[in-house]
């Protein structure tokens, strides 16, 4: 393989890459509401297909003789950016050393790095995704407020998700994944409302798989990743808004002409990559710091590319 020139210097590493490029982190859902979609270009245009093949304004039935009666499909543009997300850390030889000393394995390792590199890249891509939910990109959505919020005991927690859902459904698809932050969930296990729904049924407390159940909706996920600021000592606080509520569909098989509501361009031709993920190895320039340098790259970016196949409830709990 030929030099891996920026924006990290080194050689890529085949067997690292691979590793990389199937790293997933526990309890992050950016690819879950954003799944990853390969495509050959960094800068391009993807097409938003027009709703015609819901439309019954066509004649089928054809006469003999007579030409099959000719349909368009509408299809307007937006474009995407796959963008280098890197990192990099050393790899001192005297940590390496220490580690397979004290029996650690590859803790502190170049897969080690690789490992600790990637879990920072997705955990921004994690907040850059929630990051969309509080911008105008999202169009539906409901703010909550009172009474009808689910930390109130006397209200229905069940109304606005039914309205999101028959929202959805317009465009041709039922809701299949909704995302809740830590205090809806709070606030949904024990609600009188769910809890009276599985009084009959259910003996232990009520979960993700139960409130699935309960709104019938495939899957229900919790937005549970947190983060810290640069001091540490600080209480960690959640990526995701966690009084938001987020319902949406998403293709079981993602490509470039679904209606999910998110999706995730991958550049696959991104030089020094494999299929838009590079991890480079380096000896350090400097002979005197005794140290490797391992940088992972990962090009890609995130886009609402069906904004009618998601709803957003805003302050759901108080």
């Amino acid at each position: 393989m030929g030099a891996f020139v920026a924006p990290l210097t080194g050689h890529i590493n085949v067997a690292l890459t691979n590793y990389a490029k199937a790293f997933r982190q526990n309890g992050l859902l950016s690819d879950v509401i954003a799944p990853r979609v390969p495509v050959e270009r960094q800068n391009d245009l993807y097409f938003i297909f027009g709703r015609e093949d819901q439309m019954l304004n066509f004649k089928s039935l054809r006469a003999p003789g007579d030409g099959a009666q000719k349909v368009r499909r509408t299809v307007s543009t937006d474009s995407y950016s796959c963008l280098s997300h890197a990192l990099q850390a050393p790899l001192p030889d005297e940590s390496r050393v220490n580690a397979e000393q004290a029996g650690l394995g590859n803790t502190v390792s170049a897969q080690g790095r690789t490992a600790f590199l990637q879990k920072k890249i997705l955990l921004d891509k994690e907040y850059r995704l929630a990051a969309q939910m509080t911008t105008t990109l999202v169009t539906n959505y409901d703010t909550l407020s009172g009474t009808d919020q689910w930390s109130h005991a006397s209200s229905k927690p069940n109304v606005y998700v039914e309205k999101a859902k028959k929202i959805i459904r317009r465009s041709g698809v039922s809701a299949n994944l909704m995302v809740i932050g830590e205090a809806c969930y709070q606030a949904l296990r024990t609600h009188a409302t769910v809890l009276e729904s599985f009084k009959y049924v259910q003996k232990g407390s009520i979960g993700l798989p139960e409130l699935a159940a309960y709104f019938d909706i495939p899957r229900v996920e919790l937005a549970s990743a947190v983060k810290v600021t640069a001091d540490a000592s600080v209480t960690p606080s959640t990526v995701w808004d966690p009084e938001d509520a987020l319902i949406c569909y998403v293709d079981p098989t993602p490509s470039q002409e679904d209606i999910s509501f998110m999706r995730t361009f991958v550049w696959t031709q991104a030089p020094g990559t494999i299929g838009g993920y590079g991890v480079v190895v380096g000896r350090d320039p400097d002979p005197t710091a005794k140290s490797d340098t391992v940088g992972v790259d990962f090009y890609y970016d995130q886009k609402i590319t069906a904004v009618e196949a998601g709803y957003l409830l805003k302050n759901a709990t108080a």
